[in-house]
């Protein structure tokens, strides 16, 4: 073989080397939700704009109000002890809209105690007596129609968005009745996993129950291990999310996989000290960057994108920046992060309408901090307005969604506060320490 002829073999031996060590070092590109999940995730803020009725127009406002009225009427002119089966059911629903919950608790109470052979309706009559209950604020038998019901159907979305409900009234009232509850859905959660585990039998008819999505039941487990965290039960939290871990299938699709990626992300920052926060502006007078953490007392934050119309109507209820739950000195700021592009600035044109204010100006003077888009992805929000709350000692001990009464006296900020308060008191020498600088320019 000339030696030509051996040159040329081996430049094609090297470059056939070097394109397999090229293609092994290229990374592989990041998971994509399918066009469906990537549909549903645009329309994510216009479905959360459309939900919060405090978004509603006045003639939709009225038009509820008239209905609720209606409701109400129909309502009391009936008598549940007069009907039976599926028409108990209609009837319930009908007096929740018309918000007669002591009704809705006796129709849906003579539907599960009827001696019937069949009660197809099980799943909903218990929904709607624990709704109902939790209106009533009678907490121990909401706990026990939640219990009852988890033994009596079959555990799905129905049943899932019920004890959801339940553990979110209960989590910072009524914390060791939320961690009963959670403990007795997790068997089932991790049940409903470890069948998804299992390619579907073709023989078998479909379920009736339409089965809930995997990082649905994640997002439900990893919740009751946050709960054990809430509860200063950090050994129990590392077992639950173990076993939660275990149940997951491996070979999940994007769909699935990139939702329960943001889950653990969320989980882990419970424990650790609040991150860096990039801040871009204050919106409080004096427009000075506040002190993040707040030092030797509570910091909560409420994060949500300018989009969140509901949630820049909260403004007014946050007027106080510093406040004070059984005897504890907290710190409230609000993130603003900011996605939507600058208005263009047009020419003023005679007798035009003046344009509606912005969320800058409907937040001005309030403990507001404008935060770049990012914020929302260093802490996988993804539902808003988010809660972050974090120690005296600056770790972090709540982080996730929080409903829009949130702001309201002896509500979800003030229950969560008081119990972070109880359970990590600061200690005398952080109380002591010198004061940290607080932040005065913008970066």
């Amino acid at each position: 073989m000339s030696s030509s002829r051996v040159q040329v073999l081996l430049a094609a031996v090297m470059l056939s080397a070097v394109a397999r060590a090229q293609k092994l070092q290229t990374p592989a590109p990041p998971p994509q939700l399918s066009p469906k999940a990537a549909y549903d995730d645009a329309m994510h803020p216009l479905e959360a704009t459309r939900h919060s009725i405090a978004n509603w127009s006045d003639a939709e406002k009225q038009a509820l109000q008239v209905a609720v009225g209606r409701a109400a009427t129909e309502c009391a002119a009936r008598d549940p002890k007069t009907f039976s089966g599926d028409a108990l059911i209609d009837l319930a629903r009908l007096c929740a809209l018309g918000q007669a919950w002591p009704v809705v608790v006796q129709t849906t109470k003579l539907y599960i105690s009827a001696d019937a052979p069949t009660k197809p309706l099980l799943n909903q009559a218990y929904a709607a007596q624990v709704d109902a209950e939790l209106h009533l604020k009678d907490e121990t038998s909401a706990l026990a129609g939640a219990l009852a019901m988890l033994k009596a159907v079959p555990y799905d979305a129905l049943v899932a968005e019920v004890v959801d409900e339940a553990i979110a009234y209960m989590q910072f009232v009524h914390t060791r009745d939320a961690l009963t509850l959670g403990a007795a859905r997790q068997p089932l959660l991790l049940a409903n996993l470890r069948t998804a585990r299992t390619p579907a039998d073709p023989t078998l008819p479909p379920p009736t129950i339409a089965p809930q999505s995997i990082h649905d039941l994640y997002a439900a487990g990893i919740a009751f291990a946050a709960l054990q965290q809430l509860a200063n039960q950090p050994d129990a939290a590392r077992s639950t999310l173990a076993a939660l871990d275990a149940a997951v299938p491996t070979d999940l699709a994007p769909d699935e996989s990139i939702p329960i990626t943001a889950a653990r992300k969320r989980y882990t920052f419970l424990g650790q000290p609040l991150p860096q926060i990039r801040m871009l502006d204050s919106l409080s007078m004096p427009n000075k960057l506040p002190e993040l953490p707040a030092h030797g007392a509570i910091t909560a934050l409420l994060l949500f994108p300018d989009w969140c119309a509901q949630c820049v109507q909260l403004g007014p209820q946050f007027a106080q920046t510093v406040f004070m739950v059984e005897g504890r000195e907290a710190y409230l700021y609000a993130l603003l992060a900011e996605t939507l592009p600058p208005k263009p600035k047009r020419p003023p044109v005679k007798d035009a309408p003046p344009d509606p204010p912005t969320p800058r100006e409907l937040l001005a003077e309030t403990p507001t901090v404008v935060v770049p888009p990012s914020v929302l992805t260093q802490f996988a929000a993804d539902d808003f307005p988010f809660l972050i709350i974090a120690d005296a000692h600056g770790i972090i001990r709540v982080i996730q969604p929080a409903a829009e009464d949130v702001l309201q006296p002896g509500g979800t900020l003030d229950s969560a506060v008081a119990v972070v308060g109880r359970t990590w008191p600061i200690r005398p020498a952080a109380a002591t320490g010198p004061p940290k600088p607080a932040a005065t320019s913008k970066p």
